[in-house]
């Protein structure tokens, strides 16, 4: 089916697919970056337009009677779009969290480098696990697995028939709450060691107060934590794996909170 041979419905149905698409693109994890040159996201959003059109041509699409209706039915694509998105980056904001306390614990709490995907201030720990929770992404399919995502919202959800039910703030909570839990999963280790080791430096601190636990702890926290930051690299892919494998059953969630 050629793009160019569409009639004026299937025209239609393709600007349904191209929101519902560019919405994605546009707020994906790493695709929407600030750093993407706006004229590829455009590219990936006519191309993942045109390849996926064909899988769901055959589906019910809403068949608007004014330009208010259009509308509506525009902003409703948008909407999944997004949420689908959201969903996705939500692992990348668990990592963050995670690499930020850690950070401060370690007294990197003011020492920041700015962020390329969201472009702000985040810590330099939170920055090296983010960039390592990318690589741990791409290579586990997990963008294949947001494609397939976007495809069969189309099975799923008619923008016509879109509606917030009584489980969509309940989805919402679940997202969060996962969001937390994946942060804390992370820091965990970490903070454990540098919990201890701060308990150890104030009994030294009572013990011995002539000396200067300041100067000395400083330094022992960092190397401590930097260290540890390199041997739970193993387990950080683990955790990240294993939100990575829960993506699909999230993005069911997530469609059939629209549904009545």
């Amino acid at each position: 089916m050629g793009i160019l041979d569409l009639n004026p419905v299937e025209y239609e149905k393709f600007l349904f697919v191209m929101f519902r698409v560019g919405a994605l693109i546009l707020f994906i994890p790493i695709l929407g970056s600030g750093q993407v040159p706006n004229r590829i996201k455009i590219g990936f959003i006519i191309f993942l337009s045109i390849a996926v059109f064909p899988m769901v041509h055959a589906t019910p699409m809403p068949k608007p009677k004014g330009l208010f209706e259009l509308v509506v039915y525009l902003f409703s694509e948008i909407t999944i779009g997004l949420a689908v998105a959201y969903s996705a980056r939500l692992l990348f904001t668990a990592v963050q969290i995670a690499g930020t306390v850690v950070d401060f614990q370690m007294g990197f709490g003011v020492v920041n480098v700015i962020d390329p995907q969201t472009e702000t201030q985040v810590s330099i720990t939170a920055q090296f696990q983010n960039i390592l929770a990318i690589l741990i992404f791409l290579a586990a399919d997990a963008h294949h697995i947001i494609i397939g995502a976007i495809v069969e919202s189309f099975f799923l959800i008619n923008p016509s028939q879109i509606n917030f039910s009584t489980y969509t703030p309940e989805i919402i909570l679940i997202l969060f709450k996962a969001t937390f839990v994946t942060a804390v999963k992370i820091a965990a280790p970490i903070m454990a060691i540098l919990f201890f080791i701060s308990v150890g430096l104030g009994l030294v601190a009572r013990t011995v107060p002539q000396m200067n636990v300041f100067i000395v702890g400083f330094p022992l926290q960092i190397g401590v934590g930097l260290l540890m930051v390199g041997l739970s690299m193993s387990f950080f892919s683990i955790v990240v794996q294993g939100q990575i494998d829960q993506l699909p059953d999230r993005f069911l969630g997530v469609m059939q909170s629209f549904k009545v």
